[in-house]
């Protein structure tokens, strides 16, 4: 199952970062690199399989690596509540 983004968050990629504004809890985050193309992959409602694809295109990185990186910020941003 692919993770939902909560409803009424705002983000938009600046300068090859990516910001993203939780304004129900008054929080920013911030995303660079592997992260943004994480969470641009969720967005579009990829699968776990071609997000670690991507990675694996973009960055220098293992499957495995790679697959360890989704599943570590996939907990991060459910902790964060920014996924459902």
């Amino acid at each position: 199952m692919v993770p939902k983004i909560k409803e009424r968050l705002a983000y938009r990629k600046i300068a090859g970062e990516l910001f993203i504004v939780d304004a129900a809890a008054s929080r920013l985050h911030e995303l660079n690199g592997p992260a943004a193309l994480i969470w641009e992959g969720l967005a579009a409602g990829k699968s776990e399989p071609r997000i670690v694809s991507d990675l694996l295109a973009e960055f220098e990185v293992s499957e495995k690596e790679a697959r360890s990186d989704l599943r570590e910020f996939i907990g991060e941003l459910s902790e964060s509540g920014l996924i459902l």
